[in-house]
């Protein structure tokens, strides 16, 4: 019975030892950390869309000929020039009402931006290193581009013999019938044609063919003069001294008519050429009645008569921005610099590859007195840059 007592009482001092406890502890807590409010992180954007300015018909100026605009860019070139702008970089200035910002972050090396905004966007005529500012750690920036053509002439040769010669059926000038074809007269080249034979075309100078598609025609005469005839526009319309009054183009009258035939004079020909682009643009369209050779003149020979249809080519270009700047550790005065991932890929200078609208995520800077950095990709020549947007995130601080 003793030993039973024992024990009870030796439960009850535990159960009132751990209540004790208990109790001590609710009525003096331990202290809690304090939470610390969430950063609050504000965006500031800059967006560069040099699309915009072509469609709204902008041309920012290069700012002050030589000089650069906005923040200052620091150069690396000396180590001595810690605080110098590039006079090689040229930025823009801003007009009132530009779609453009008015701090400029954008900076192209040596060529001018004045009258390259075209083509739906920064034109970019060379290789060259192009710029970015004003960047903090962490900064985002994105350039939209298009990678460019390249646009090369291409010439299409054709015998004028195998154009179709259509009946003009009474009608004249530009709009001319093309219904049906017509007889057309043609000398074998290469032979004499006589005084007021004819080589091409209709005797009547009525009929035609049309060469408005093509950008010249060259004849090799190796005797006489040939007289061409060319966009009668009335019946029985003449060449006149007067531009205005004349219903026929003649190349042996001179005067107004000339500026449409060249002459070259070669070792064995006389190389005759017609500006079938320039008749055109001028007159609306370029049609040849006849090529004769004149009464009371020699004996003419035309060794051949070529139609030159000049076509561009375009050949779409694989160019790709280039990371062109490291982040500066390894030489001293390099300026204001930044190392940055692409996509999540460290950059490589002079090897990572960007493409259009990749992520370019600044993660350290060698930072200016204004506490930002910059950025140096490489453009290629015949790059379009139509886009540039840089975020910086920066904390906003209770003051």
């Amino acid at each position: 019975m003793k030993k039973t007592n024992f024990l009870y009482a030796s439960v009850i001092m535990m159960a009132c030892a751990f209540g004790i406890q208990s109790c001590t502890v609710e009525d003096n807590p331990a202290p809690q950390p304090v939470q610390e409010p969430e950063p609050v992180i504000v965006e500031e954007t800059f967006i560069y869309d040099f699309e915009a300015a072509f469609n709204a018909g902008e041309n920012p100026t290069n700012f002050n000929g030589n000089q650069n605009n906005g923040q200052g860019f620091y150069g690396w070139e000396k180590a001595d020039k810690t605080d110098s702008k590039r006079n090689d970089y040229k930025g823009y200035e801003w007009a009132e009402g530009s779609v453009l910002p008015e701090v400029c972050h954008v900076w192209r090396r040596s060529d001018r931006i004045n009258g390259n905004i075209k083509n739906g966007g920064l034109f970019c005529p060379n290789d060259r290193e192009f710029a970015i500012d004003g960047l903090l750690e962490g900064a985002l920036v994105q350039i939209t581009y298009d990678p460019g053509v390249k646009e090369e002439k291409e010439d299409e040769v054709i015998n004028l013999y195998d154009a179709a010669f259509y009946d003009c059926e009474g009608t004249f000038g530009k709009d001319a019938k093309k219904e049906k074809t017509a007889d057309c007269t043609k000398a074998e080249l290469g032979t004499a044609v006589g005084a007021g034979g004819m080589v091409y075309g209709d005797p009547s100078v009525n009929n035609y063919a049309d060469l408005s598609g093509y950008s010249k025609m060259v004849l090799a005469v190796t005797a006489g003069t040939p007289r061409m005839l060319f966009n009668r526009d009335v019946q029985d319309g003449q060449w006149n001294e007067n531009e205005a009054e004349s219903h026929l183009i003649d190349n042996t009258k001179g005067g107004w008519s000339a500026k449409y035939f060249k002459a070259d004079t070669l070792e064995n020909a006389v190389i005759i050429t017609v500006d079938l682009a320039l008749m055109v643009q001028e007159k609306g369209f370029a049609h040849l009645n006849a090529i004769k050779n004149n009464w009371g003149a020699p004996d003419l020979v035309i060794g051949s008569i070529t139609l030159v249809s000049t076509k561009t080519v375009v050949t779409p270009l694989d160019n790709k921005l280039l990371w062109a700047i490291g982040d500066g550790s390894s030489t001293e005065g390099l300026g204001v610099r930044a190392a940055a991932e692409i996509d999540g890929v460290e950059a490589v200078p002079g090897q990572t590859e960007i493409a259009s609208e990749a992520n370019i995520r600044v993660k350290t800077i060698t930072p200016a007195d204004n506490g930002t950095g910059y950025i140096v990709v490489k453009v290629k020549k015949g790059m379009i840059i139509k886009k540039i947007v840089i975020t910086n995130f920066i904390e906003q601080k209770d003051e």
